[in-house]
Protein backbone atom coordinates (compact mmCIF):
# COMPACT_ATOMS: atom_id res chain seq x y z
CA UNK A 1 0.00 0.00 0.00
CA UNK A 2 1.08 3.42 -0.83
CA UNK A 3 0.58 6.58 1.73
CA UNK A 4 0.84 9.86 0.34
CA UNK A 5 0.28 13.25 2.78
CA UNK A 6 -0.06 16.89 1.34
CA UNK A 7 -1.20 20.12 3.42
CA UNK A 8 -4.87 20.89 2.55
CA UNK A 9 -5.45 23.51 4.92
CA UNK A 10 -4.43 25.00 8.00
CA UNK A 11 -4.07 21.79 11.20
CA UNK A 12 -5.54 19.45 8.29
CA UNK A 13 -3.88 17.02 6.11
CA UNK A 14 -4.92 14.66 3.31
CA UNK A 15 -3.99 11.34 3.65
CA UNK A 16 -4.23 9.27 0.29
CA UNK A 17 -3.86 5.54 0.41
CA UNK A 18 -3.19 3.72 -3.23
CA UNK A 19 -3.10 0.11 -3.94
CA UNK A 20 -6.30 -1.88 -3.95
CA UNK A 21 -7.42 -3.74 -6.48
CA UNK A 22 -11.14 -3.19 -6.57
CA UNK A 23 -12.70 -3.09 -9.97
CA UNK A 24 -14.91 0.37 -10.91
CA UNK A 25 -18.64 0.52 -10.76
CA UNK A 26 -18.49 1.84 -14.35
CA UNK A 27 -16.24 -0.98 -15.35
CA UNK A 28 -15.03 -4.12 -14.55
CA UNK A 29 -11.42 -3.11 -16.37
CA UNK A 30 -11.00 0.63 -14.22
CA UNK A 31 -10.18 0.38 -10.74
CA UNK A 32 -11.94 3.32 -8.96
CA UNK A 33 -9.67 5.88 -7.24
CA UNK A 34 -8.86 4.92 -3.44
CA UNK A 35 -10.88 7.01 -0.72
CA UNK A 36 -9.11 10.14 0.10
CA UNK A 37 -8.39 11.05 3.73
CA UNK A 38 -8.70 14.25 5.91
CA UNK A 39 -7.00 14.38 9.15
CA UNK A 40 -6.22 16.62 11.89
CA UNK A 41 -2.64 17.80 12.02
CA UNK A 42 -2.87 17.70 15.84
CA UNK A 43 -3.96 14.07 15.62
CA UNK A 44 -2.75 12.16 12.41
CA UNK A 45 -3.51 8.90 13.97
CA UNK A 46 -6.89 9.60 15.20
CA UNK A 47 -10.83 9.03 13.89
CA UNK A 48 -10.56 11.28 10.05
CA UNK A 49 -12.62 14.21 9.68
CA UNK A 50 -13.78 13.63 6.17
CA UNK A 51 -13.51 10.49 3.75
CA UNK A 52 -14.12 11.33 0.09
CA UNK A 53 -15.49 8.51 -1.95
CA UNK A 54 -15.15 8.38 -6.08
CA UNK A 55 -18.13 7.67 -7.47
CA UNK A 56 -19.82 7.88 -11.13
CA UNK A 57 -23.28 9.08 -9.77
CA UNK A 58 -21.23 11.78 -8.38
CA UNK A 59 -18.67 11.86 -5.55
CA UNK A 60 -19.55 11.89 -1.75
CA UNK A 61 -17.82 13.19 0.99
CA UNK A 62 -18.56 11.31 4.04
CA UNK A 63 -18.07 13.83 7.06
CA UNK A 64 -16.58 11.16 9.46
CA UNK A 65 -16.26 13.64 12.03
CA UNK A 66 -20.16 14.59 12.27
CA UNK A 67 -20.50 10.90 11.91
CA UNK A 68 -18.22 10.10 14.91
CA UNK A 69 -19.95 13.10 16.99
CA UNK A 70 -22.86 11.74 16.69
CA UNK A 71 -22.28 8.35 18.21
CA UNK A 72 -20.60 9.90 21.20
CA UNK A 73 -17.43 8.83 19.36
CA UNK A 74 -18.18 5.40 19.76
CA UNK A 75 -16.58 3.77 16.67
CA UNK A 76 -18.42 0.34 17.18
CA UNK A 77 -21.45 1.48 16.59
CA UNK A 78 -20.09 1.25 12.69
CA UNK A 79 -17.17 -0.54 12.75
CA UNK A 80 -16.71 -3.44 11.94
CA UNK A 81 -20.77 -4.50 12.19
CA UNK A 82 -21.56 -2.00 9.37
CA UNK A 83 -18.22 -0.80 7.81
CA UNK A 84 -14.89 -2.70 8.32
CA UNK A 85 -12.26 0.13 9.61
CA UNK A 86 -10.18 0.12 6.85
CA UNK A 87 -10.25 2.49 3.74
CA UNK A 88 -11.51 0.54 0.54
CA UNK A 89 -13.76 2.11 -2.33
CA UNK A 90 -17.53 1.14 -1.49
CA UNK A 91 -17.83 -0.20 -5.49
CA UNK A 92 -22.07 0.74 -5.47
CA UNK A 93 -23.70 -0.07 -8.41
CA UNK A 94 -27.07 1.43 -8.51
CA UNK A 95 -28.52 -2.04 -7.98
CA UNK A 96 -26.25 -2.28 -5.08
CA UNK A 97 -27.39 0.76 -3.65
CA UNK A 98 -31.35 -0.43 -4.02
CA UNK A 99 -30.08 -3.17 -1.82
CA UNK A 100 -28.04 -1.63 0.83
CA UNK A 101 -31.19 0.12 1.06
CA UNK A 102 -33.19 -2.65 1.47
CA UNK A 103 -30.99 -4.80 4.03
CA UNK A 104 -30.19 -1.49 6.05
CA UNK A 105 -26.41 -2.19 5.42
CA UNK A 106 -23.39 0.14 4.91
CA UNK A 107 -25.09 3.82 4.42
CA UNK A 108 -28.48 2.79 4.26
CA UNK A 109 -27.78 1.25 7.95
CA UNK A 110 -29.30 5.20 9.29
CA UNK A 111 -29.79 6.28 5.51
CA UNK A 112 -33.05 4.04 4.52
CA UNK A 113 -36.95 4.86 4.67
CA UNK A 114 -37.47 4.52 8.60
CA UNK A 115 -34.04 4.76 9.39
CA UNK A 116 -32.32 7.06 11.85
CA UNK A 117 -31.19 9.48 9.65
CA UNK A 118 -32.42 11.52 6.47
CA UNK A 119 -33.39 8.92 3.67
CA UNK A 120 -31.18 8.53 0.75
CA UNK A 121 -34.16 6.95 -1.47
CA UNK A 122 -34.42 9.58 -4.70
CA UNK A 123 -32.37 12.14 -2.37
CA UNK A 124 -28.91 11.50 -4.29
CA UNK A 125 -28.03 15.20 -4.11
CA UNK A 126 -27.89 14.81 -0.24
CA UNK A 127 -24.70 12.93 -0.48
CA UNK A 128 -23.59 12.77 -4.02
CA UNK A 129 -21.75 15.91 -5.63
CA UNK A 130 -23.11 16.66 -9.42
CA UNK A 131 -21.02 15.16 -12.03
CA UNK A 132 -18.94 17.25 -14.36
CA UNK A 133 -19.54 16.51 -17.87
Amino acid sequence: MRISVTAALPGVFIVALAGCGSKSAETENRKQPEPVVTRPIDNPEGPPETILFFSPAGNVLYTHRQHYERVDKDCQVCHPKVFPQKLEPLNYKKALHRAAEASMTSCAHCHAVGGTAFAADSNCSRCHAPREH
